[in-house]
């Protein structure tokens, strides 16, 4: 089992409290599912965790198959899903749609589906925790129909810039998340097959009363620290107090979380949106909600 498995495992029973930014960033993704001109019949929730959105993505498409995949989702939800491997696969040839959504624990860099399974895939904050961001947008890519739709949200580099400097002044070791830039994530997109891909970034303060509160939520949602060169084992009393030095006096903790916001479609550009020269075009309705700055929720 993976690293970011066992730490999605292991948090399953806390999740649920902790999950505040996971629901906050999901509602933006879900309001950008408006802009497209799509009514999919098979909809694939890419790191679904304990299915927090699930309701929300059958509520928005309630003709549709959800179908709910997460590298260590909850045991009981996967319990109460008549989705074991492989029944609720051949399912997915059917006409029927299943009373609840399915779920299954698989590899987002492996996924389990047949190649064009689904119009619809979206993924909230999983992408951080992936150590090949590029096979997952390639299988991503592999399992949407022509004409499918991939919506995903990330964080950036500067994803919680202050815990580092804190950890900067105790040792050399890496506490960063190993994060991708906006503009190579775009590209991998592009190498995966992806039309028009297009991606946005913010930044958002989240504001924690210690640093102390901003590390047990990172560890009550299994965000692991896959960076290489991470310090191994558990953290010490004393290397703890010494965070807390490095803070000093200050009554809160904020920090900031550089949210990356993409969308792209799967299969060839259509006619007219490609000059004679080869030039790409991009659609004004394809910008739409990309170009402005979001709000602080």
């Amino acid at each position: 089992m993976s690293v970011v498995a066992r730490a999605f495992r292991r948090a399953n029973a806390t999740f649920d409290a902790h999950a505040g930014v996971f629901e906050s960033i999901g509602g933006r993704l879900r309001d950008r599912l408006d802009l497209l001109a799509i009514e999919p019949a098979r909809v694939l929730d890419l790191g679904c965790r304990n299915g927090y959105q699930l309701d929300a993505l059958v509520a928005r498409y309630p003709e549709a198959e959800v179908v709910g995949c997460d590298p260590a989702p909850s045991p009981a939800a996967v319990a109460d899903t008549p989705s074991a491997l492989p029944a609720w696969l051949r399912r997915l040839t059917r006409s029927d749609r299943p009373a609840a959504p399915a779920r299954a624990a698989a590899d987002p860099h492996r996924l389990p589906f047949a190649d064009g399974a689904f119009d619809l895939v979206v993924s909230n904050l999983l992408l951080p925790w992936c150590h090949a961001p590029h096979a997952v947008f390639g299988e991503v890519a592999r399992v949407l129909g022509p004409g499918g739709a991939f919506l995903f949200t990330s964080t950036g580099p500067d994803t919680l810039r202050e815990y580092r400097a804190v950890w900067a002044g105790i040792d050399a070791h890496l506490h960063g998340f190993g994060l991708i830039d906006m503009h190579d994530l775009g590209d991998a997109m592009n190498g995966a097959g992806f039309d028009a891909p297009v991606l946005d970034r913010d930044e958002i303060r989240v504001d924690y009363p210690s640093i102390d509160a901003l590390q047990d939520e990172l560890y009550r949602v299994g965000a692991a620290n896959v960076a290489v060169g991470r310090r191994a084992g558990l953290m010490a009393s004393s290397v703890r107090n010494a965070l807390r030095v490095g803070v000093g006096d200050a009554d809160r903790f904020p920090v900031t979380l550089e949210l990356v916001q993409g969308h792209g479609w799967k299969g060839e550009l259509a006619a007219g949106r490609r000059g004679p020269d080869g030039e790409q075009y991009v659609s004004l309705d394809s910008l739409r909600g990309s170009l402005g700055r979001l709000d602080d929720p």
